[in-house]
């Protein structure tokens, strides 16, 4: 991938679903730290990260963000950890 120019930059990220890897759009919000997912133009959910006492820890809603949240959790989390500046 290129150069981020901006924090709400789309990106990709790869998922197994029923043992395929799947390539996933991620859209950052603007304005709260939430992550709508797509494939291609389909709405898929959204996640987001909350911090409680037993650390820090991935939500989302939509069915099927919440069967794949772990899978989208650590890949999005490496991304934004190993983005090119």
């Amino acid at each position: 991938m290129g150069q981020i120019a901006e924090e709400w930059e789309p990106f990709q990220i790869l998922v197994t679903i029923e043992g395929e890897s799947k390539s996933l759009l991620v859209v950052p919000d603007r304005e709260e730290p939430k992550y709508a997912i797509f494939d291609e133009h389909i709405p898929l959910g959204t996640i987001w990260q909350e911090f409680r006492k037993t650390g820090k820890i991935w939500c989302g809603e939509g069915v099927v963000v919440i069967a794949l949240l772990t899978q989208l959790a650590e890949q999005t989390e490496e991304y934004l950890n190993n983005k090119p500046i």
